[in-house]
């Protein structure tokens, strides 16, 4: 009662919220104007056209033209961007509608000797694309990687407990979502539902997920989509800058720190560069009634970048490490199969008596992950460029089971990991774009990998080697409320395995190939409203793991087995979206059918086995025909200059039409619903705002009848809220967030969290992150 109580309350405020200061006004002025190049006064066509703080986005047509409608009275900034341009910033007051005159000056007028032609404006994906604000990427620093894309519309996540998290994107995860980090496709241990991508947020500035079939220059086994990861440009000032991050968080007495420093050379024209490094550690976290044994974390993070930019060429040097050592929830490891079957069914662990500690004990994880980038372009001429790119990965996993240490161990007090496991990749890409070619932008490429892992200790996954290679080609027809693109790829992998079958040792080799293509259009009828659809067919092949594994998978407290004659699988995908802005309304709806031949999937079996490191679930690898279609929403309704509602949500179905039942582990459905209120600035306080955000899950009922150790979880709803500000010290400016989630301390268990057959989701946490940008040195020349 005093739980339903709190809710209507927060409910009630948040209705009060809404009724603030609403009032009308006439929005009907439009701004028309062109966009001119200062120096010989053609007009400037594809320009992109920014309007603040309509957040309105336009691109001009073949004769330099836009057209903004809909507009209140007050002053706008328009930020203009355009190849071999420099971006510039215009203030323009609108009190009736009015046509303006922009002039670009180029860049190479503006920055002496630095040419920044390769600094190319992106055209807009005929996919689905959303990208992360600052503010919302303020809002989850200090958390891993998939919890910061949960943000994103049609982006959930599959987690293994409360400190491991992957993304999910339209329901799929794993081997069908491509991760770029820093342009690098990902490539590590990724084979487990508890194998987190080793990459550090904070070392990026923009995240933002291509959803759908369509990614061709990617690579094929991009099917649910692509995930860009991306640090900030390096600087081309030759000022000293940096900024400094902090992040606390109550709920496992966590603590992030996290530093960069970047900028170039005064007397080395063309010279930039940068270092980060991030430091993260935290303990033990506890459910609103326990605390879950064994989850606490570390991480040891760092990278920096060497560039240099001349007028038709540059190059760039990359190197990053990420290391992170995991504990893995005790609960999760039981001793017999009669108590693994209690553990099921208890509402509550039986270790629920832990207490807090920054001890790792076993079972825990032990990863490294080393990157490598160098990458070259060279500009022909101002329609063509291309760019070389080549890239070195190491990772290394070393997991410890839960189970007692030998004699010799103990006393030489040398530890081996019970699964070690290290994979090297290298990748080579070549690509050749051009632009404006009778309306016409294309990219032609060339990729190769060459992957080989070797694995110590027990065995899970066998020694492979894996190379591959593709090709692939696109073009786009852009005309001023239309433009058209078709891509196609082909690749060809071939997968050569050892491992011993019984006493023999056998060598296995798969080879696979197929072809990838996808068509898309965006059609603009008016300028607030933009129509994308997006065609094609794309595959994968089956992973290692999925043919092979074979045994304990402590990680994931599990035993699970490959199959090894999976075939490829392929996708037919369409994919739609509807994005209308106005002055007060920004509205984002996508809707996806995928149609599977040969999915594959890791099933529950519904038996267990007991081995001598205790009682596991058997899960197996299947292949079935399946579909998984679904509707992901956003809109944002700004009620008055100060007030925001922010609507979000997602459907997925999956449908097996092999066994005619239900697809297992679909997200279930969610809608949340955000209150902002904007409050005033003054001289010292600028962008402070107070937001309640409110989540509703559904429980998934819709699942195969008898397929799963325990039924899917009840609903649940959450609450949480989150202030901001930006306060101004003098001439340091410092940017503050508190925040809470789960605030009422909630207990749910989410379906798509491996560990809610054995314990509860986290409990309530209040988080405090603390940003300060900086300038060091500043020897920049005035314009």
């Amino acid at each position: 009662m005093k739980f339903m109580l709190l809710k209507k309350r927060v409910i009630l405020f948040s209705l009060v919220l809404l009724s603030l200061g609403a009032r009308s006004q006439s929005c009907d002025l439009t701004l028309k104007g062109s966009v001119l190049d200062a120096d010989n006064h053609e007009n400037l066509e594809f320009a992109i056209i920014h309007l603040e703080p309509s957040e309105k986005t336009l691109q001009t047509n073949d004769k330099g033209e836009f057209v903004f409608e809909g507009l209140c009275p007050g002053t706008y900034k328009i930020k203009v961007q355009h190849l071999g341009c420099k971006d510039s910033v215009f203030s323009v007051e609108l009190q009736k509608s009015r046509k303006i005159i922009l002039k670009l000056p180029h860049s190479l007028h503006n920055l002496e000797e630095i040419d920044v032609m390769d600094k190319r404006v992106e055209m807009k994906k005929t996919q689905a694309q959303n990208e992360l604000s600052n503010e919302e990427i303020q809002k989850t620093k200090g958390q891993s990687l998939g919890e910061v894309l949960k943000q994103i519309p049609g982006v959930t996540s599959l987690n293994t407990g409360a400190t491991i998290s992957k993304p999910m994107v339209h329901g799929m995860q794993g081997y069908r979502i491509l991760i770029l980090n820093n342009g690098i496709r990902q490539e590590g241990q990724q084979w487990g539902n508890e194998h987190a991508p080793e990459i550090d947020p904070f070392m990026a500035k923009r995240f933002s997920v291509i959803k759908g079939v369509g990614a061709i220059r990617y690579g094929s086994d991009a099917i649910a989509g692509v995930v860009l990861v991306e640090p900030d440009e390096l600087p081309d000032t030759a000022a000293v800058t940096g900024e400094v991050n902090l992040a606390g968080l109550s709920n496992g007495r966590s603590g992030s720190a996290s530093g960069i420093l970047q900028g170039s050379f005064e007397k080395l024209k063309g010279f930039s560069w940068r270092v980060q490094g991030t430091l993260k550690k935290g303990g033990t976290l506890k459910t609103p009634n326990y605390y879950l044994s064994n989850t606490a974390l570390e991480e040891k993070n760092f990278s920096y970048a060497l560039a240099y930019h001349h007028k038709k060429w540059g190059a760039e040097i990359y190197y990053s490490q990420f290391n992170t050592k995991i504990g893995i929830y005790k609960g999760s490891s039981i001793g017999n199969l009669t108590d693994l079957q209690n553990a099921f069914a208890m509402k509550k662990p039986i270790d629920s008596g832990a207490v807090f500690s920054y001890e790792i004990d076993r079972p825990n994880q032990d990863v490294t992950h080393e990157l490598i980038k160098t990458v070259a372009h060279y500009h022909f001429s101002p329609k063509w460029r291309s760019k070389l790119q080549y890239a070195w990965q190491y990772n290394s996993r070393k997991e410890y089971d839960l189970r007692r240490l030998t004699t010799a161990e103990k006393e030489s007090g040398v530890i081996a990991p019970d699964m070690d496991l290290n994979i090297t990749s290298q990748t080579l890409d070549a690509i050749v774009e051009h632009d404006n070619i009778k309306s016409f932008r294309g990219s032609y490429g060339l990729s190769v990998m060459l992957q080989e892992n070797v694995y110590a200790g027990r065995f899970f996954i066998p020694n492979y080697i894996n190379n591959t290679w593709g090709a692939f080609a696109t073009e786009r027809y852009v005309l001023p409320h239309l433009e058209l693109e078709a891509g196609i790829r082909y690749d060809e992998k071939n997968l050569q395995s050892y491992f011993y079958e019984g006493s023999t040792w056998a060598n296995h080799n798969r080879s696979f190939n197929n072809f990838t293509y996808n068509m898309g259009l965006i059609w603009k009828p008016l300028s607030n409203l933009n129509v994308l659809l997006n065609a094609g067919s794309a595959w994968r092949s089956p992973s290692p793991n999925e043919l092979y594994s074979d045994g304990i998978h402590q990680g994931a407290a599990a035993i699970e087995r490959g199959d090894k004659d999976l075939i490829s699988e392929t996708v037919q995908n369409i994919t739609g979206t509807l994005i209308y802005k106005n002055e007060r309304i920004t509205t984002e709806l996508t809707a996806y059918h995928n149609k599977f031949n040969n999915f594959i999937y890791l099933n529950p079996t519904g038996k267990t086995e007991l081995t001598i490191r205790g009682a596991f679930p058997v899960f197996e690898y299947k292949q079935d025909n399946v579909r998984i279609s679904g509707l992901d929403f956003k809109s944002d309704f700004e009620l008055t200059h100060f007030l925001n509602v922010i609507v979000k949500g997602m459907l997925v179905r999956g449908w097996n039409y092999s066994l005619n039942d239900h697809l297992i582990y679909m997200p279930s459905d969610r809608i949340e619903l955000a209150v902002r209120l904007g409050l005033p600035e003054t001289a010292k306080f600028k962008g402070s705002y107070v937001q309640i955000n409110n989540m509703h899950v559904a429980k998934q009922w819709r699942v195969p009848a008898a397929s799963d150790f325990a039924p899917p979880p009840e609903s649940y709803y959450l609450i949480g809220i989150d202030f901001g500000t930006e306060v101004q010290f003098k001439k340091q400016k410092v940017i503050f967030n508190f925040g809470a989630t789960n605030l009422f301390n909630t207990v749910y268990r989410e379906y798509l969290d491996r560990f809610r057959y054995y314990c509860d989701a986290t409990g309530v946490s209040y988080n405090v992150r603390i940003t300060v940008p900086f300038i060091l040195i500043n020897k920049t020349k005035k314009q």
